[in-house]
């Protein structure tokens, strides 16, 4: 294979994994993108198990075709393309298009505070979170990869195989939706 090698960027720091021994490339790429994988795969199906059994599926695919990654794209790219696909595929292939939701995408990141405040930050966090996750999946997955994995525009355009236009105006779109059901529901409140 040669000495070819990998670089990821990992919280601002560039890794250099060396290809030669892919059981341990695919260790330090689980290592440092697991829990972004899950919570991308969570995001599509709203179901915890359904996005461990993803998860997996996602780094069986990445260790089979890592001697095609040829770093074109970023890792981390290459990683959310491999997700939405198998995430994407998997809803087709199991009809799971209506699943609840079952917990929070970020409910591990809550901090617990025991303020009026932070309580109701973290409520507005909930429901916006909620609000994303119903969205149809064509503004969902733009706005979950953009927001929440500062994904740009033109490398979004990469992972979803879309033209750079047609991701700004679901960008735009499924911000004008959130927008409008957010203001509905503190509608209903008041």
């Amino acid at each position: 294979m040669g000495n070819k090698e990998l670089h990821a960027m990992y919280q601002n720091e560039e890794i250099d994994i060396n290809l030669e021994d892919k059981e341990i490339v695919l260790e330090k790429i689980m290592k440092l993108y697991t829990e972004k994988v899950y919570l991308l795969a969570y995001s599509f199906v709203k179901d915890r198990g359904l996005a461990e059994d993803i998860s997996q599926e996602v780094f069986l695919k990445v260790y089979k075709y890592l001697d095609n990654f040829r770093g074109e794209a970023a890792l981390t790219s290459w990683l959310y393309r491999i997700t939405v696909n198998t995430s994407k595929d998997f809803l087709k292939k199991k009809s799971l298009k209506q699943f609840l939701l079952e917990g929070s995408l970020l409910e591990n990141f809550r901090k617990t505070e025991s303020t009026e405040t932070s309580f109701l930050t973290a409520v507005r966090h909930e429901e916006l979170l909620q609000t994303i996750l119903k969205l149809p999946m064509k503004y969902r997955e733009v706005i979950v990869l953009h927001y929440f994995y500062d994904v740009k525009v033109n490398e979004l355009a990469t992972v979803l195989d879309l033209n750079t236009n047609t991701v700004k105006t679901r960008l735009a779109r499924g911000r004008e939706i959130l927008r409008r059901k957010m203001e509905a529901k503190e509608g209903e409140v008041n």
